[in-house]
């Protein structure tokens, strides 16, 4: 899977992008980054890496100009050179070289970078004002039906890893709650021809540099045409680059993925439809001069796929880092699916994947969308998960791993997913360590009151009281009919050490039937797996009953009795934030997410 960077208008500054990126290269040692896309305005380009014998760039770097000041290249006899050289070139170009390993994408084209599949369209938009072919700096509507018509007659409309195209499609708004939308977004006026391009065309990822403001929509779901497959597409819109610490303004996004030619037709008729999909916008944009927000579907009879403006908004609440989002079932019945979509052989139907037996609610006490949310308890926010400390905490140790997306159980969750949960937990283990503890993990995957968001509890444990623990949970589940078994490797594998192989273990020795899981300390930095299979009636705080005569404080197995006020919760949350700092590795400055097909 090639990994790739993908940036904003560099406005010039190439020497500030290119340290970064060797940065990154350098922390990602065994697996760098194979290619730099920057889209939006690049003028001017950096003169020593145009001459022969010049630098050479990092890695491949391809750049779209879009939105250029005239200035940035007729004031420069090289850069104008270079300028009057892309503006010649074909209406489908491929792209031009500039420098050694340095690349223009200029006007409309089809490009196979690292292995993807990349479609470009450069400039803005010329609303038939410029030549109908285009140029370097500006698109007509015929140049981007002409690409369009390329894909679709080589039935390729479906396997387009990438479009970079400057602007945002007009009416990418819909189907969204105004609150999800960034305010410099909410009002933008997106092209119309990329619009009736991506109604045909679905790409994996349709990257835009416009409203200098880091913004991912939620996903959103097509059917390629001429078949009966699928298509998942991923929105996002990058800042300018700029030395700004704010999340807001993230100019550089990293991401892996698998080429849409290396699946297998098998692999291309299944997609995951992951929590807060919506369908594909454009398709319910009746006016081609409107540019609908929700508030505007208030207003105005639009189509939005059978919902109300209040069910959208219910459907698609959005989450702190606009990426994750709560997905109420009873209204997905009505326009969405939850799940995998896999074609049914029998009937040619949809039908969705298993789902875990633990049932979904309606309200969540863990979505970051949720407005009850008790936000002063989150002590920080990764890419796919979260750590708060718990309301009524059985001691100022313990804490919450919960995923941004909301599953019922920790099974359902993508692998991504889990693998973050993994490294907040390890950066735990690192963390109790250096108090001389060890910690303890509870998975409860038993539907409770209310909305059944899984989660991770942990606990530091001192290790003076560590070596009982096993001795502990199972004396006490024999009180409870909690019948505990160490959790041993699957069949098909000799350890379950690892996110995947844990992850494995569980899924085949559960399957997919309540259960509770308890990594339980040794005393000796090890733990023992313990498992037991829930049926019937089921003690849910036995996990934390277990600890709390661990701990010897058999009294706080009851929440009730350790709530706390919200500024004594607040103290506490920030007390554990100071101490946690030098291991949060949501801090890190380059810290870049990368996804994984």
């Amino acid at each position: 899977m090639p990994k790739v960077l993908l940036c904003g208008a560099v406005q010039g500054q190439w020497e500030l992008l290119f340290d970064r990126v060797r940065k990154l290269n350098a922390a990602a040692k065994e697996n760098p980054f194979v290619a730099l896309m920057c889209i939006g305005r690049c003028f001017p380009l950096p003169e020593e890496y145009l001459a022969i014998g010049g630098k050479k760039p990092p890695v491949p770097t391809y750049f779209l100009p879009a939105h250029e000041s005239t200035r940035s290249w007729q004031e420069s006899a090289s850069q104008k050179q270079i300028f009057d050289r892309l503006n010649v070139s074909n209406q489908l170009s491929e792209p031009v070289e500039v420098g050694e390993s340095f690349f223009c994408l200029a006007r409309a084209g089809i490009a196979t970078i690292a292995g993807l599949k990349v479609a470009y369209i450069s400039g803005s938009e010329s609303l038939g004002q410029e030549d109908e072919n285009g140029t370097v700096l500006m698109y007509s509507k015929t140049s981007v039906d002409t690409l369009m018509q390329e894909l679709v007659a080589n039935a390729n409309h479906g396997n387009v890893d990438f479009l970079l195209t400057a602007a945002y499609p007009a009416n990418f708004q819909l189907l969204l709650p105004e609150a999800q939308l960034p305010a410099s977004l909410q009002n933008l006026q997106g092209s119309l021809a990329i619009r009736d391009f991506v109604i045909q065309v679905h790409p994996k990822y349709h990257i835009v540099s416009d409203g200098d403001v880091f913004y991912q929509r939620l996903p959103y779901v097509s059917t390629v045409s001429g078949t009966a497959r699928k298509q998942l597409t991923r929105l996002i819109g990058l800042s300018s680059v700029n030395t700004v610490k704010d999340k807001t303004r993230k100019y550089l996004h990293a991401l892996q993925v698998v080429p849409c030619m290396q699946l297998s037709a098998t692999e291309r008729q299944h997609v995951d439809i992951p929590t807060g999909t919506t369908q594909n916008p454009y398709l319910y944009a009746k006016d081609d001069t409107i540019n609908w927000t929700v508030r505007d579907a208030k207003r105005r009879k639009v189509a939005t796929g059978n919902l109300s403006v209040e069910q959208i908004q219910q459907l698609t609440a959005n989450s702190v880092n606009s990426a994750q989002f709560f997905y109420d079932q009873r209204l997905a019945a009505k326009g969405q699916r939850k799940g995998g979509l896999l074609p049914d052989e029998s009937t040619g139907q949809q039908r969705t994947k298993p789902r875990s037996l633990v049932e979904d609610r309606t309200e969540c006490w863990f979505c970051l969308s949720t407005p009850t949310l008790e936000r002063h308890l989150i002590v920080s926010i990764g890419q796919e998960a979260y750590l708060a400390m718990p309301k009524g905490a059985i001691c100022e140790d313990h804490v919450l791993i919960v995923p941004i997306a909301h599953e019922a159980s920790t099974l359902n969750l993508s692998d991504k997913t889990w693998r973050e949960m993994d490294r907040f937990k390890e950066a735990l283990r690192r963390y109790f360590a250096s108090q001389e503890k060890e910690i303890l993990v509870l998975d409860r995957n038993v539907a409770t009151l209310g909305a059944t968001h899984c989660h991770w509890q942990v606990v530091g444990i001192p290790k003076d009281k560590t070596g009982a623990a096993r001795r502990i949970f199972e004396s006490e589940g024999e009180k409870y009919n909690v019948k505990f078994r160490e959790l041993l490797a699957n069949s098909t594998s000799d350890s379950i050490e690892g996110t995947a192989g844990l992850l494995e273990s569980l899924r085949q020795q559960t399957d997919n039937k309540p259960f509770l899981y308890a990594e339980v300390p040794d005393g000796e930095n090890r733990c023992t797996r313990l498992l037991h299979h829930v049926e019937g009636k089921h003690y849910v705080q036995f996990g934390r009953h277990a600890v709390a005569c661990l701990l010897e404080m058999p009294r706080r197995a009851n929440w009730k009795f350790c709530v706390i006020s919200k500024s004594e919760e607040e103290k506490l949350t920030q007390s554990f934030k100071n101490q946690w700092k030098p291991f949060d590795f949501t801090l890190e400055e380059d810290e870049l997410s990368e996804r994984e097909e």
